[in-house]
C-alpha cells in the first residue's frame, strides 16, 4: 500500500501537482540573507514582502500588550471583530477607495490572510469541477487558492499580445468562457488584480466597466483583488523612472463606480483586501471579503470563517494600528515614496545593464524580460515554449544567492519573463540585484551540456 492510499483524492491531487513558485519560496525561507548574520545567505526579490516599513511597525505595535490575558482566549467572532471591521470600513475604504456608497463593517468578513479569503470565496461560489477565469500573466498563487481546497479549475485566458488593459481582451475573455461551457464547465467568476499583479499598473474607468458588462452577461461573480490599493507610488518617481512611465491609470476602485447597477448585478460584484502588501504584515495573515451587495454570500462566508479566524493577538495589533488615520496617513505616504526609491534604483540598474521591462505604477514588482541572457542552444526550444532555459537562469540565480520569481508561476507563456521584487532597502536591493545580473551573464554563457 502507498502513502497515497491512505489519502483522499484530493489530497493525493495536490501531492501529484508540482508548484515551482513554492519550491523558490522554501528554498529562499530556508537560508534567509542578514547582513549582519548571513550575508551569504539568499536574497530574496521574488516574494511580494515589503521590508521597507519595519521601523516604524515596531514603534506602532510596541504599544500593544500582546500578553493582555484578555487575548488569550477565543476572540469576538471567527469572521473579525465588529471595531476592527469599522476601522477597515471608516478608515482604509472610506477613506481610500472612494466609495460611491458607503461601506460598513457588517458587510465584510475577515480571515486569515487574502489566500485564505480567496480560499473560501471559492468554496462558496464552485462546486468541484466549477471554473473561474483569469487573464494571464497573472498571480501565481491564485491556482493553490482556487484549486487546492475548493476543486474548482482556473480558467486561464492568454492574451497573446493583446494588452490586459485594453477592451480587446473582453472577446478572449468570453472566447473562454464558450470554450469552457461547451466542454461541460461551469463558470463561475471571474478574478482580477488591481492593481496588477505581476504587471503593476491600474485599469482604466471603462475598462473596468468593461469588466463588469462581462460578468453580467455571463452571469458570473467578479471578484476584484485590490490588495495593492495603497502602494501605488508612480505620482513620487522622479528622473529616469518617471520618464520611462507611458500614460498612466490612476487606482480606480470597483466600489468608486457610480451607480454600479447600470453595467452588473451589484450582487455579483466583491472586493479582496489584506494587510500583507500596503502594510506590511505578510506574517500578520489579515484578509478582507468585502460584498457589500451579497448577504447571501457574506452569510455563507461567515459559516466557514471558524477555520479561518484570526488570532486574538494579530486582531488587537491591527486594531491597534488601523484606529488612528493620522498614523495611517503618514505610514502610507511614507510607504510610497519609500518604493517610489527603491523603483526608482531598480529601473536605474535594469537600463545600465540594457534589461527590457514593463514600467509599474504600484506593487513591489517589476515584470522584466531576462529572454537575452538564455544560452544560445536553448534559444529555440525556448521560442517553442520550452521551460527548461528559464529554469537555468532562475537556478542560477539562487545559486548565486537571490531569488527572483518566473515568468512559468504566473502562466506566462513566453519564456525569459521574471518578477522581480524591490520592496527591500536600497543597500540590500543593490547587493541583490548585483547577484542577479552576475548570474544571468553566467547562465547565458552556459553550453550545451550544462
Amino acid at each position: 500500500m502507498t502513502i497515497q492510499n491512505n489519502l483522499s483524492s484530493r489530497a493525493a491531487e495536490n501531492l501529484a501537482g508540482s508548484n515551482v513558485m513554492l519550491e523558490g519560496v522554501i528554498k529562499a525561507n530556508a537560508n534567509k540573507f542578514d547582513f549582519n548574520e548571513n550575508r551569504d545567505g539568499i536574497i530574496n526579490l521574488g516574494v511580494a514582502e515589503n521590508q521597507l516599513m519595519t521601523a516604524e511597525l515596531r514603534e506602532i505595535f510596541s504599544k500593544v500588550d500582546t500578553a493582555d490575558t484578555k487575548l488569550f482566549g477565543y476572540g469576538e467572532s471567527p469572521s473579525g471583530s465588529r471595531l476592527l471591521r469599522s476601522h477597515f470600513a471608516n478608515n482604509i475604504f472610506n477613506r481610500y477607495f472612494k466609495p460611491y456608497e458607503s461601506v460598513l463593517g457588517e458587510q465584510m468578513v475577515l480571515t486569515a490572510g487574502c489566500s485564505a479569503t480567496v480560499d473560501n470565496f471559492t468554496f462558496c461560489v464552485c462546486d468541484p469541477g466549477d471554473g473561474i477565469l483569469i487573464t494571464t500573466p497573472f498571480y501565481g498563487g491564485f491556482n493553490t487558492d482556487i484549486m487546492a481546497k475548493s476543486k474548482a479549475r482556473v480558467i486561464e485566458v492568454h492574451l497573446d499580445g493583446v494588452s490586459p488593459f485594453g477592451l480587446e481582451q473582453i472577446q478572449l475573455m468570453q472566447d473562454a468562457v464558450d470554450n469552457a461551457r461547451s466542454e461541460g464547465t461551469r463558470v463561475r467568476a471571474f478574478v482580477l488584480s488591481n492593481p496588477h499583479n505581476p504587471l503593476g499598473r491600474m485599469f482604466a474607468r471603462e475598462v473596468i466597466i468593461a469588466f463588469l458588462r462581462f460578468a453580467s452577461k455571463n452571469q458570473i461573480h467578479i471578484l476584484f483583488d485590490e490588495i495593492y490599493a495603497l502602494s501605488v507610488f508612480d505620482y513620487a518617481l522622479t528622473g529616469l523612472a518617471k520618464e520611462e512611465q507611458p500614460d498612466s491609470n490612476p487606482f480606480i476602485s470597483v466600489l468608486s463606480i457610480p451607480n454600479i447597477e447600470q453595467y452588473c448585478e451589484k450582487e455579483l460584484v466583491h472586493v479582496a483586501y489584506g494587510m500583507s502588501k500596503d502594510f506590511c504584515l505578510n506574517g500578520f495573515r489579515c484578509g478582507v471579503l468585502l460584498s457589500p451587495w451579497n448577504t447571501e454570500l457574506l452569510d455563507a462566508m461567515r459559516s466557514i470563517a471558524v477555520f479561518t479566524w484570526m488570532s486574538s493577538t494579530t486582531e488587537a495589533m491591527l486594531t491597534k494600528l488601523l484606529s488612528d488615520p493620522i498614523v495611517i496617513e503618514d505610514f502610507t505616504k511614507t510607504n510610497q515614496a519609500r518604493l517610489a526609491e527603491s523603483y526608482t534604483y531598480t529601473v536605474k540598474t535594469l537600463r545600465d545593464h540594457e534589461i527590457p521591462f514593463k514600467p509599474a505604477q504600484g506593487g513591489h514588482f517589476i515584470w522584466i524580460d531576462l529572454r537575452k541572457f538564455i544560452p544560445s542552444h536553448l534559444i529555440s526550444s525556448a521560442q517553442a515554449g520550452e521551460r527548461s532555459a528559464e529554469h537555468l537562469v532562475w537556478r542560477a540565480m539562487l545559486k548565486e544567492g537571490v531569488y527572483v520569481n518566473l515568468g512559468e508561476a504566473f502562466s506566462e507563456r513566453l519564456v525569459g519573463f521574471f518578477r522581480l521584487s524591490f520592496s527591500v532597502p536600497v543597500p540590500m536591493l543593490e547587493l541583490g540585484l548585483k547577484r542577479m545580473i552576475t548570474a544571468c551573464q553566467r547562465a547565458s554563457l552556459s553550453d550545451a551540456e550544462a
